[in-house]
């Protein structure tokens, strides 16, 4: 074999392997750079998706809390007004004493000038004798309080007050606003012994609104209120609801044995955190679109992919 023929095998040779190597060396670099990327963005989704999910609940706990001390307020009013001796007189007593209807009403004034977010408040007896903000408001006169679930329920639960959700009120004659209603049994210490009067106090629909909006999460995300049965309490999009042109998954969140739940997929992925409550037995739910939630998880994710393909790109020129 000649020099030339030599030579022309061993070059022949050298690039071969240096093929090989450059093959193996480009192979290993894209896996690795493959495995870390892949790890890094699983594990950036992941930490996103807990811290937010963790600071949603923190949230949805204060606002409970918040929510759990305005109620517990409102329960001390209506106890103050059921003990009262004067209302018990009022309503049981054969003969009205104006000396006690007038320590009433002044009592209601009270409340409701210091309470821009109290919109009624009243006491009522079986008899039919009843007292309501300033004395001459004009009741409906068709009105069956025994279809009234806040009269009804406050009837026949004396050991504590009772929560209704939102409602439309129709007790005032004219007048039908959205209200959340406390009531509480009156004892009738003087005459039957039993459960026959009731004190209420309507909330207006914005206190609820109010205390629900004073955090935001993220720029989508919102908060509603279930009761114990499931029924809405406050939701921001309320009328939608009713016009069943947006749903929740109620059946979903009421029956969830964790505070984070998610539910649906794609863009109507969303994600549930919940608090519930001791003392009035609502459900507090912040609601977040999973989409949004993993928005910045993405942007990460493209800085992974392109610094990815400059790294594999640097090698190979290597």
């Amino acid at each position: 074999m000649n020099k030339k023929g030599l030579a022309t095998v061993i070059v022949g040779k050298f690039k071969s392997i240096q093929s090989v190597i450059f093959s193996t060396v480009a192979f290993l670099v894209l896996i690795a750079v493959v495995i870390v990327t892949a790890v890094s963005m699983r594990f950036t989704n992941t930490s996103i998706f807990e811290n937010s999910s963790e600071y949603t609940h923190t949230i949805i706990k204060q606002m409970n809390q918040n929510i759990d001390s305005y109620i517990d307020y409102m329960e001390n009013i209506a106890y103050l007004i059921s003990s009262s001796e004067d209302v018990q007189d009022y309503l049981f007593d054969d003969e009205i004493d104006n000396e006690g209807r007038y320590r009433i009403l002044n009592q209601f004034e009270t409340i409701l000038d210091s309470r821009s977010d109290i919109r009624n408040v009243g006491i009522i007896s079986k008899n039919g004798r009843m007292l309501i903000n300033d004395g001459k408001t004009s009741v409906t006169s068709d009105l069956d309080l025994n279809t009234q679930e806040w009269y009804t329920q406050a009837l026949d639960s004396p050991e504590g007050p009772m929560l209704t959700s939102s409602h439309v009120q129709h007790i005032i004659s004219g007048e039908r606003p959205w209200v959340i209603t406390l009531s509480r049994e009156v004892h009738n210490f003087y005459g039957t012994g039993n459960s026959d009067g009731v004190v209420f106090i309507d909330l207006n629909y914005s206190a609820i609104s109010e205390l629900c909006d004073q955090n935001s999460i993220g720029d989508k995300g919102y908060v509603f209120i279930l009761d114990q049965d499931g029924n809405i309490v406050y939701h921001p999009s309320q009328q939608q609801l009713y016009n069943e042109l947006q749903t929740e998954n109620i059946d979903i969140v009421m029956n969830a044995d964790t505070d984070t739940v998610v539910t649906g997929e794609g863009d109507d992925e969303k994600i549930y955190t919940l608090a519930r409550s001791e003392i009035t037995g609502w459900t507090i739910v912040g609601c977040m679109n999973m989409a949004e939630l993993l928005k910045s998880s993405k942007e990460a994710n493209n800085i992974y992919v392109m610094t990815a393909i400059v790294l594999v790109v640097i090698a190979m020129l290597i």
